[in-house]
């Protein structure tokens, strides 16, 4: 029997999941579709949702229904699109925030980018609960757009299921900010193995052994490869790593204050900390603040600082920002490339990160 997810309505995934199936080509032009009855079984539902899902499906002209035979998948050029773009060719992006700036700059690279070629941009502001997030997806292809570039917020083994079925039927889609292990897909990121190494350096040239490292979760691969990074710097200088320097902020988990008094308890405390992003070095200079620490004078900051808080905090830090333009604009080219030539390799771009360098912010931390 088949699972349903308790935040959905049950026509509503069973419609997904056989137009997902047909999108792929699971089930192929022409193929008959399991009957009412047969996907009532199959799900363990009555009659009336999946009498629903089939009413849906073929409004939308992806089923035909033959009296005494059956019902059939409908050829492609007679579905009906769910959404109009008024004739224009079109692709979306989705991020998870409007507020953040680096967000904002990597929509305006990919707005510009996309028009430049000829595209018209949807863009969805969304921060995706794992249901939602492949609700959108399995959504968006039907609604008239030719490609999408988004951020994955989940990877859960369902959404790589539904990703590599577009990959399967050649559906375009990019991802933006970080990647997917296992499966070969276009993405624009930056090289947050390299920046991170490089402001761990930058941190280890100025005398620091006992460095931590602090980050949000650690779902993702733009974490990961930021751990991956401070760890190879450490490995470089001949310095150990040291699990008890380093700290996650999660969603419900230790509260901030317990997870940076635990790392500054320790025998060897660290006399400086790389934060994953700006976020969560914001709320580590409030923690060591409350705790009595001078920043830069006891603990001295790096971070990638995308939104510029280090000015707005007036703290000196070494930073690192994201190429958030050149990111939109290079992930709109290759969702257009990919749409123009869908059975060409995946491409992986690495983006280099800007590190602040300027003589003030050096004498500042001296």
């Amino acid at each position: 029997m088949t699972s349903i997810p308790p935040d959905i309505p049950v026509y509503v995934h069973i419609k997904r999941e056989l137009k997902n199936q047909i999108e792929s080509g699971e089930l192929p032009e022409g193929s008959r579709i399991p009957s009412e009855l047969e996907l009532a079984r199959q799900y363990g539902v009555s009659r009336n949702p999946t009498r629903q899902a089939m009413r849906d499906l073929e409004q939308e002209g992806y089923v035909t229904r033959a009296p005494g035979r059956g019902s059939f998948v409908a050829p492609r050029a007679q579905r009906q699109r769910v959404l109009q773009v008024g004739g224009r060719r079109t692709v979306a992006i989705a991020c998870p925030e409007l507020e953040c700036r680096y967000t904002r700059s990597v929509v305006r690279g990919f707005i510009e980018s996309a028009a430049e070629a000829g595209y018209h941009t949807m863009v969805y502001f969304l921060r995706f609960s794992n249901e939602a997030e492949f609700g959108f997806l399995a959504d968006v292809r039907n609604g008239g757009i030719e490609g999408v570039a988004f951020w994955p917020q989940h990877a859960s083994d369902r959404l790589l299921s539904l990703l590599t079925k577009f990959r399967r039927s050649a559906f375009p889609f990019v991802l933006i900010d970080r990647y997917l292990r296992g499966i070969d897909a276009d993405f624009v990121v930056s090289d947050n193995e390299r920046v991170a190494f490089e402001l761990t350096q930058a941190l280890i040239e100025r005398g620091h052994e006992h460095i931590g490292f602090i980050s949000s979760e650690m779902d993702n691969t733009t974490t990961q490869d930021r751990m991956a990074g401070y760890r190879r710097a450490l490995e470089a200088a001949s310095l150990p790593y040291v699990a008890e320097l380093t700290g996650v902020l999660e969603v419900g988990g230790e509260l901030v204050g317990r997870v940076v008094s635990r790392i500054m308890a320790h025998r060897s405390r660290p006399t400086a900390f790389v934060g994953a992003n700006d976020g969560v070095t914001e709320k580590l200079v409030d923690t060591l603040t409350e705790l009595g620490y001078d920043i830069p004078g006891n603990v001295e900051l790096a971070t990638i600082d995308d939104n510029a808080i280090a000015e707005t905090m007036g703290i000196p830090m070494l930073t690192a920002s994201q190429a958030g333009h050149l990111m939109g604009r290079r992930s709109a080219e290759v969702l257009t490339d990919r749409i123009a030539n869908p059975g060409r390799p995946a491409q992986r771009v690495f983006l280099e990160a800007a590190l602040a360098t300027t003589s003030e912010q050096t004498a500042d931390m001296k």
